[in-house]
């Protein structure tokens, strides 16, 4: 398996660079279409520095796909066959909500996915009355209904524990999911499969 820290101390802060005659490119350099569902929301831009981390190699395909989580270094590894294929900047769970470490298995897979415990409470018309709330420690206010948190490109790893699209700020911010970028969740739900392994490292 090709190190990945040697790769790493090869790219550039672009994003984009030339490794043994493949092109390997920013996927945040596309162009955003907000009339497509599967593109990001403007709140879900991220901070370039953070972007600037993340890169994939359109030259490695086949093998089997494996995911490599490093929680100190807050950064996902995606493996094909033993190739390193592309990394991706994370946030992980916060002091208090840690995710787990050891050997997962993605166990399903939505586009479109919803938390069940953390959102925000909003009136009938949608207008948002508490935000960030967590249905099991904050009351409901009289007359609003539940909005759970956008999770897009969800792949569950361990119980309530997912890989999805959200805020990468640059530090552990989660309630124990791992966050990637919204381009790099695309991206990562693209090429791994349900049994796709998940080691998560301290």
């Amino acid at each position: 398996m090709q190190s990945h820290r040697s790769l790493l101390k090869k790219c550039l802060l672009t994003g984009t660079l030339l490794l043994s005659g493949a092109t390997l490119f920013s996927p945040f350099a596309q162009a955003r279409d907000y009339r497509n569902p599967y593109s990001p929301p403007p709140y879900m831009n991220e901070d370039p520095r953070v972007n600037a981390r993340a890169w994939w190699r359109s030259d490695v395909y086949g093998g089997t796909p494996y995911i490599r989580i490093d929680l100190s270094e807050q950064m996902a590894y995606f493996y094909k066959g033993g190739r390193l294929a592309g990394v991706s900047p994370v946030s992980t769970g916060m002091a208090g909500h840690r995710t787990p470490t050891g050997n997962f298995r993605i166990s399903e897979k939505s586009y479109s996915h919803r938390s069940n415990l953390y959102g925000h409470y909003v009136d009938r018309r949608g207008y948002v009355l508490r935000s960030n709330v967590d249905i099991r420690r904050d009351r409901r206010p009289p007359g609003a209904v539940f909005r759970g948190a956008s999770m897009d490109f969800m792949m569950r790893v361990n119980g309530a524990v997912t890989m999805h699209a959200g805020r990468v700020p640059g530090y552990p911010a989660s309630h124990g999911c791992i966050r990637l970028p919204w381009h790099m969740a695309k991206i990562f739900f693209s090429h791994a499969t349900v049994g796709t392994k998940v080691s998560i490292v301290p």
